[in-house]
C-alpha cells in the first residue's frame, strides 16, 4: 500500500480546518437577521422605510388596494406581528380590524409604536362621525408627519438597536421642504374640497383649504351615504361653484361621477390611502396635490 507523507496529511488537515472555519463565519453571518418592523400600511410604511434604511427590514402588512378600515389579518399577519421588534401603526380607529389584534400584541409585550398617540389630533365634535370623533387621516399633512417624527425615530431606534438621529435629521429636512412645496402650489389655487369621505381635514387645516362636504360624511369608508345627504352636498356644491369631486377608496365610482355629471362637475380620483406606486411619502403627496391643484386650479 502506498502511504501518504505525514506532510501532506498535516496540510490537508489544514486546509480542511480553515475552510470549516470559514464555512461556519459565512453560516453565522448569513444566518443573522436584521431587526423586523412591521408597518401597518403603505404611507406610513415608507417614513419608516426612510428612517431605517438598511438597519431593520420594513415589512408593510396592508396591501396597497386594500382598505385600511376594512383589513383583516390573516394568521400569518399575525405571527409577523407578534415577531416584530416593533409594529407601527396609525391608531386612532383607523385600523379598524387590526386594532384586537394590535392589542393582543401589546399585551403579549410586542412594541407597538400608534403615530396617532404623537400628533395634534384632530377632533370632530358634530354629531353623525365614528372614530369617536378624532380623525385618523394624520398623514395627509407634512406637519402632522413632522411632529411625530421624532418620538418615532426615538422609539423604532431603541427598538432596533441603532441611533437614527441622522436619517431623522434629514427626513425632518425633506418633509419641511415638501410641507413648503405644497403651500406654494395650494396657494395658487382656491381651494375647496369635495372629498370621497372626510379624509382631507388635517390637509384642509394646514394649507387653509376648506371642506365643502363629502360623497360619503363619515371619517370611515366603511359607512354609507343616504339620499337626503347627497341631496345636501349637491346643494354645497352649487352653492360654493365648486369644479371638481374628488373621490377614491371607499367610494362608489358610480355615484360619484353620477353626482359628477347631474353638477356638471369633473370627477377626479384620488389615491389618499396608499403609495399606489409612488417611491415614497414624498412622491405620494405631490401627486395628490397636483392633482388637487390641476382639478381647481
Amino acid at each position: 500500500m502506498r502511504m501518504i507523507p505525514k506532510i501532506l496529511i498535516g496540510i490537508c488537515s489544514a486546509l480542511f480546518a480553515l475552510s470549516a472555519c470559514t464555512s461556519s463565519d459565512t453560516t453565522t453571518e448569513a444566518g443573522s437577521e436584521r431587526p423586523t418592523v412591521v408597518v401597518t400600511y403603505s404611507v406610513l410604511g415608507s417614513i419608516v422605510e426612510q428612517l431605517v434604511g438598511d438597519a431593520a427590514t420594513v415589512t408593510v402588512l396592508i396591501p396597497d388596494g386594500q382598505d385600511p378600515h376594512e383589513f383583516e389579518p390573516s394568521a400569518k399577519d399575525i405571527e409577523s406581528l407578534n415577531n416584530a421588534n416593533i409594529v407601527v401603526s396609525n391608531g386612532l380607529d383607523f385600523e379598524e380590524g387590526l386594532e384586537e389584534t394590535l392589542e393582543n400584541a401589546k399585551t403579549a409585550g410586542v412594541n407597538v409604536f400608534m403615530a396617532g398617540d404623537h400628533i395634534t389630533v384632530r377632533e370632530l365634535n358634530d354629531e353623525g362621525h365614528d372614530h369617536g370623533s378624532f380623525d385618523p387621516h394624520l398623514w395627509l399633512s407634512p406637519a402632522a408627519m413632522l411632529e411625530m417624527l421624532p418620538e418615532l425615530s426615538e422609539t423604532i431606534g431603541v427598538a432596533i438597536g441603532v441611533d437614527l438621529s441622522v436619517q431623522l435629521e434629514t427626513l425632518v429636512a425633506e418633509l419641511t421642504a415638501l410641507d413648503t412645496e405644497i403651500q406654494e402650489i395650494i396657494s395658487g389655487i382656491k381651494c375647496e374640497l369635495v372629498s370621497g369621505h372626510d379624509e382631507m381635514g388635517y390637509f384642509a387645516d394646514r394649507y387653509g383649504c376648506e371642506v365643502i362636504g363629502a360623497v360619503i360624511p363619515s371619517l370611515s369608508t366603511t359607512s354609507e351615504t343616504s339620499a337626503g345627504e347627497l341631496a345636501d352636498l349637491k346643494a354645497e356644491v352649487e352653492a360654493h361653484g365648486v369644479p371638481a369631486i374628488f373621490t377614491g377608496l371607499g367610494t362608489s365610482p358610480d355615484v360619484a361621477e353620477q353626482l359628477a355629471a347631474e353638477l356638471g362637475v369633473k370627477a377626479v380620483t384620488l389615491s389618499t390611502h396608499f403609495l399606489d406606486g409612488a417611491a415614497d411619502y414624498q412622491e405620494f403627496m405631490l401627486r395628490m396635490v397636483n392633482q388637487i391643484a390641476e382639478a381647481l386650479g
